[in-house]
């Protein structure tokens, strides 16, 4: 589900017009100097680097970890897509029968069946120019979409790239320098008991970027340990290579029915475990004996309708010997009527000098 990855994108890209027409506006995003300036990739944070993954490649020159918010609650959107398409499909089979006993004369009623034929035909055609014209900004969330967000970290190249769809931001590169954790340390709070995803920002302080552009990394997690052990097996692989880490299993990027079994099931045991009676903890029972089934198949059918693309071939390649390496995202990769939203939207990230108080222009003003 990229419901998150879109808000991050539509917050930053969104044009001016469209901003005032939807009354919305600049939230800030302001920083301290000493939170931009910091080289995190430098600092450990654990002792106990953890690979909890998924993993989808480890080898000598990247590792690749699946990316993406809110994956726990995939396939919830995928059965109310489904159910909504059920109706143009319902009203075409009833014409399509109608039309079939009238073509094997089983009907007498010719012309009270053209009539609904008809009927019929212009409820399908208009429900499903609907659905394909403007529901596919939902559904698209789950459905006929990039199948899993996916992060390469390559320390050859020493770059990060990250896959998404082009409505969420579109395939980027950043210097593994420029990553910033934002669970933990000088950029958030220890975020334990949330059920987030690791989170990692590139500000535009470090990238030249207009805007700051996050993605989120892993398993959603209620342990706030668990983002700092992941982080710092990533930090170490990056820095000083695979030796003396453990490896991780790898996960396939093809559908299967169990990938959306331990995210759904996970937030049910928290809820059980954290029921306040026993009544309470009887009565949770059923409900997940219901809704665990529902959001597991729904997961699984989520997957089967998408697909994942591969890498570009510049990306597929980076650390390789004689090959180039990739160019870094700039505000010119993107269309001018983007490039403008970008622009208008820097401002909201402002860099504050904690001694002054006074904001740092560096460039983005």
């Amino acid at each position: 589900m990229y419901v998150g990855e879109f808000l991050l994108w539509f917050g930053s890209a969104i044009k001016a017009e469209t901003r005032k027409k939807l009354k919305m506006g600049y939230i800030s995003g302001d920083m301290t100097l000493k939170e931009v300036q910091k080289n995190y990739t430098q600092e450990s944070v654990s002792n106990n680097p953890r690979p909890i993954g998924p993993y989808y490649a480890y080898n000598d020159r990247y590792l690749e970890i699946r990316g993406g918010m809110f994956e726990n609650f995939r396939g919830i959107l995928t059965w109310i897509t489904l159910l909504i398409f059920l109706i143009p499909y319902v009203s075409w089979n009833l014409g399509f029968k109608i039309a079939l006993n009238i073509y094997n004369h089983e009907d007498d009623g010719i012309i009270s069946g053209m009539l609904f034929i008809i009927i019929y035909l212009i409820i399908t055609i208009i429900l499903s120019y609907l659905l394909i014209r403007y529901f596919r900004y939902i559904y698209r969330f789950e459905l006929f979409t990039i199948r899993h967000i996916r992060v390469r970290f390559n320390r050859i190249t020493r770059q990060v790239y990250i896959q998404r769809p082009k409505y969420c931001g579109g395939t980027v590169v950043f210097k593994w320098e420029h990553i910033m954790p934002a669970n933990f340390g000088e950029t958030g709070s220890d975020m334990g008991g949330t059920n987030m995803v690791n989170l990692m920002t590139f500000h535009p302080y470090k990238t030249g970027f207009p805007v700051a552009q996050s993605v989120g990394i892993g398993k959603n997690t209620y342990h706030a340990q668990d983002y700092k052990d992941e982080w710092e097996f990533i930090r170490r692989y990056m820095e000083h290579g695979p030796e003396n880490l453990p490896k991780p299993r790898l996960s396939t990027h093809l559908p299967m029915p169990f990938h959306g079994f331990e995210g759904h099931i996970k937030p049910m045991i928290h809820a059980a475990k954290n029921a306040p009676t026993a009544w309470v903890y009887l009565l949770l029972i059923p409900v997940f004996l219901i809704l665990l089934p529902f959001y597991t198949i729904g997961y699984f059918i989520s997957e089967c309708l998408c697909w994942q693309p591969r890498w570009p071939k510049v990306i597929r390649q980076a650390g390789q010997v004689g090959k180039p390496i990739p160019k870094e995202t700039t505000l010119a990769d993107y269309p001018p009527k983007v490039q403008q939203a970008l622009l208008d939207s820097r401002l909201q990230w402002c860099v504050r000098d904690e001694k002054t108080g006074k904001r740092v222009d560096y460039g983005n003003s």
